[in-house]
């Protein structure tokens, strides 16, 4: 099994800074830019007999994707489906869901707005987006409970809060959910790669991350996990022929007979890839999706998320001795790779602060919602305690000049 101190050196990009934004847009190893390349001069020589050949190549690519997530999330591969990004997904699976006007979803006040806009979307048809209120930076299953009603038909929540680092008890949740026949989507991008997902009981009906965070995907390709029931029960919006069932023979043997037409029975089978395009996708973005989670799937997850916790806690507790109003709960079960902390009262001298830091090359970033945030540090398993104390060198240097 791969060590932290080894995937640490697959990526280069740590070389010329300290790099604590993974809850952004995080740097990719070596392995996900050598796929990369590899499909690249695929697609510049066309290595395979011909050009129908190389289309089956680049599909094998998604394949491979997919397998690997399945590994990650612990579940078959039928449940798994590439997305383009997390707000593709949480259109698929709000698209997907069926609402009467009455009807209505839950959004906690302190998420990503991307959370929320797709059910906004729909207000005008009917459907009553509800508040579930934050208390403070925390945000637990009973506060979602006390919103639940009879027309309750979806919960949507990110698994971490992106401003405050608050980990929700979603697997509880989802328990709740499936008690009042509620479907549950997770936007769980600031999670997946980072932390444990086991989806191997179906807690949740949709789970949706991008690839260009915790998962450290260089480019628009990402995963969604869809529920045994959600694949039993719902239909995608849009449909393309690459999510029907391959015919005997292949599609290049397919395309060669002379009697097709298209006016024939679509059977699409009830698996993850259905509520993918299903046409020419993001093939270079698949190649690196793959090979960047076969980067923690080396790891090992449980290894990786040890780790995580392991470098917050202790950024906490330096953030907290050089002064830091530390903003993420330390609550049991509730802590994630994201620390957020406050120096100033006034949100313009962190701005400030942060604007110091980066300077300095220490990458972190600045992230409210409702009122929570302040300056945003993410540690992934490829960081280690000296990028934590350089962060706070910098920032006690920042304080003392004047």
């Amino acid at each position: 099994m791969m060590t932290p101190v080894a995937a640490r050196t697959l990526f280069p990009g740590l070389s010329d800074k300290t790099f604590l934004d993974a809850a952004c847009v995080s740097l990719a190893p070596q392995p996900a830019a050598e796929a990369m390349r590899q499909f690249v001069e695929m697609a510049v020589t066309c290595p395979a007999v011909d050009a129908s050949q190389q289309h089956i190549a680049m599909d094998d690519l998604v394949g491979r994707a997919r397998h690997e997530a399945a590994r990650l999330l612990r579940c078959g591969v039928e449940h798994i489906a590439l997305v383009e990004s997390t707000t593709q997904g949480l259109n698929a699976a709000a698209n997907a869901i069926p609402f009467a006007r009455g009807d209505n979803v839950l959004v906690a006040d302190t998420e990503f707005l991307q959370v929320a806009i797709p059910w906004a979307m729909k207000a005008e048809r009917g459907l009553d987006v509800r508040a579930v209120r934050s208390r403070g930076a925390v945000l637990g299953v009973e506060d979602f409970e006390r919103q639940m009603d009879a027309r309750t038909r979806a919960v949507c929540v990110s698994s971490v809060q992106w401003s405050s680092g608050w980990r929700v008890d979603v697997c509880r949740l989802g328990e709740l959910c499936a008690t009042h026949g509620i479907w549950l989507v997770v936007d769980a991008i600031q999670e997946l790669g980072a932390l444990s997902m086991d989806l191997s009981t179906g807690w949740a009906d949709f789970l949706v991350a991008g690839g260009h965070k915790w998962l450290n995907a260089p480019f628009g390709c990402g995963v969604m996990y869809v529920s045994a029931r959600a694949l039993a029960q719902l239909d995608p919006v849009s449909w393309g022929y690459l999510a029907l069932e391959s015919p005997r023979g292949g599609w290049q043997e397919y395309f060669e007979t002379p009697d097709i037409t298209p006016f024939r029975p679509y059977i699409f089978p009830r698996v993850g890839r259905r509520f993918e395009t299903g046409g020419t996708t993001n093939y270079p973005g698949a190649a690196g999706l793959r090979a960047a989670l076969e980067v923690v799937n080396a790891l090992g997850i449980a290894q990786a998320e040890r780790r995580v916790l392991e470098l917050s806690a202790f950024a906490r507790e330096a953030l907290r001795r050089a002064g830091a109003i530390v903003v993420s709960p330390d609550a049991p079960g509730g802590t994630s790779g994201i620390t957020v902390f406050r120096r100033f009262d006034d949100p313009r001298q962190d701005r400030a602060l942060a604007e110091h830091l980066l300077s300095e090359r220490v990458f972190i970033a600045v992230r409210y919602t409702g009122g929570i945030g302040g300056i945003r540090v993410s540690t992934h398993y490829f960081n280690d305690e000296e990028d934590v104390l350089t962060l706070v060198s910098a920032l006690e240097r920042a304080t003392r000049e004047p």
